[in-house]
């Protein structure tokens, strides 16, 4: 599937407006990883994903150490296939970022092993997911609780009633994330 053909399906759809919010998906997760705050990503991305990065970040307070990410910039993102997989439209995204990758005592914050001098350049491959139907549903965005209006690409957490709403019936939702 094309660009154009899925502007068709869903005229909702902008690919700068798109991989705008690729790129700021993954720097927040990587800014949530060093933080260690996950709850800022939860509702960007997918359960399994989710689980992931959990258990990474469980590991990493298991050995009382920081994930540091510094100097992290985008340098590149890019649609690589868009795909038509009923109930939802699956888009693949090649991103190139820059940072130094290190990680630090938690206790000391001395440092401990990784590249704390330069940075380095990865690639990765990221693939989000949209439900077909979320555009219609994304006209009236109302919390699941309460009935307040939401804005779905803030916490994914009411403000009035505290109840978690599920970004995947509003917008994409990251899926996989391969270095």
């Amino acid at each position: 599937m094309t660009i154009q053909e899925l502007i068709q399906k869903d005229n909702t759809f902008s690919e700068s407006g798109f991989l705008a919010k690729v790129d700021n998906t993954y720097i927040m997760i990587l800014t949530s990883i060093m933080t260690e705050n996950l709850k800022r990503v939860d509702h960007k991305v997918g359960n399994e994903l989710y689980q992931q990065l959990t258990e990474k970040l469980n590991k990493l307070q298991s050995q009382n150490e920081i994930q540091m990410y510094d100097e992290l910039n985008v340098k590149d993102s890019s649609i690589i296939s868009i795909e038509d997989k009923d109930p939802y439209y699956e888009i693949k995204v090649n991103l190139i970022s820059r940072y130094m990758d290190y990680k630090i005592d938690k206790t000391t914050r001395e440092y401990k092993s990784g590249n704390n001098q330069s940075r380095i350049e990865k690639s990765h491959i990221l693939t989000f997911r949209k439900k077909k139907n979320a555009n219609r549903e994304g006209i009236s965005r109302k919390c699941p609780g309460c009935g307040a209006s939401i804005n779905a690409n803030s916490t994914g957490i009411c403000q009035y009633c505290g109840t978690i709403y599920n970004t995947e019936d509003y917008d994409w939702v990251l899926q996989d994330m391969k270095t």
